[in-house]
């Protein structure tokens, strides 16, 4: 008798076989399974997916004639490809997708049935980068940097802003941006970010901070890490400095040859009156016209009488 359960059950599985039956997975990925079957039988049966630890209970929630449960209809899928096999596919998985599922053929008497089992967890967190949002060279005059933490992969993550202390670190802000300025930086020290979940947790770079001119307002920092390019203060306040004086040079010269052209023009101006120069210059035009248009006269006039003398 047993040996008679177990060749059906072998016949059962060469008539219906699934790629996968056991499927891990992370919130918000998917999963496909591919289930063969043998066409010249069961081609126009109707298949679907169900849930439920028992075949004989399981809640259909898909089947190849069209029906899908209002939950399912935005996220998953069952198509008879026919010679391709049948396809199952569930999208943006959830933490209560987790459980036993069955991919089943509706047979009269008895269904053929494979059992799938499902399990969604959290995403573990991948090491946080931190990064600044703004150029950290405005530390050298005493300026607000905002530093923030994130992590590429993780579900539901949490971060924390640390700063290392003995025996413990301490807790400086619970999120993803820390706020760094004069108020807050009392003395030299090393921060760091951890993002954690359920699953796991990790810890960013360290990010070193330096003072060179401790102040409640207008303090001097340094900013320094591992991913982080390097500057020089002194550096970067001589250049300010520097780009302050041409500037102011270049708005002085200016000023002063903006002060040089109207002092010209002024003068150009003075003495006597705007009419009276105009009309001098008009005068001397005419006067200039009428001499030339005479003296073209008389050598038409001379020409004239060479070609044309007088017999007498």
């Amino acid at each position: 008798m047993k040996g008679l359960f177990i060749l059906l059950l072998a016949q059962i599985s060469m008539q219906f076989q699934c790629d996968k039956t056991k499927i891990d997975a992370t919130v918000g990925s998917m999963f496909t399974i591919t289930c063969t079957y043998k066409t010249t039988q069961f081609r126009f049966y109707k298949k679907y997916w169900c849930a439920g630890d028992s075949r004989a209970s399981c809640e259909v929630l898909m089947d190849t004639d069209g029906f899908t449960q209002a939950a399912y209809r935005t996220r998953a899928q069952i198509v008879d490809g026919v010679s391709r096999g049948l396809i199952v596919n569930v999208r943006d998985l959830k933490l209560d997708d987790t459980g036993i599922y069955w991919v089943a053929i509706d047979k009269i008497y008895a269904d053929i049935m494979t059992r799938i089992q499902v399990k969604v967890t959290k995403e573990a967190v991948m090491k946080p980068n931190v990064w600044p949002l703004s150029s950290l060279e405005i530390t050298c005059w005493g300026q607000l940097v905002v530093f923030r933490c994130r992590s590429e992969r993780g579900t539901d993550v949490q971060y924390t802003w640390y700063r290392v202390g003995h025996p413990n670190n301490i807790v400086l802000h619970h999120s993803t941006d820390l706020h760094l300025h004069c108020s807050n930086i009392t003395e030299d020290s090393q921060l760091f970010c951890l993002a954690s979940n359920d699953v796991s947790s990790q810890s960013s770079e360290f990010v070193s901070l330096q003072i060179l001119k401790p102040a409640d307002k207008n303090c001097v920092y340094l900013i320094l890490s591992k991913a982080l390019s390097s500057y020089d203060c002194i550096r970067s306040t001589t250049s300010l400095s520097t780009s302050i004086q041409t500037t102011e040079e270049l708005l002085s010269s200016a000023t002063v040859s903006q002060l040089t052209w109207s002092q010209n023009k002024t003068m150009s101006w003075s003495g006597l009156p705007l009419w009276y120069e105009c009309l001098r210059w008009l005068l001397f035009s005419a006067m200039i016209t009428i001499l030339s248009v005479v003296h073209m006269l008389k050598i038409n006039i001379q020409k004239a009488q060479v070609k044309h003398p007088k017999h007498i």
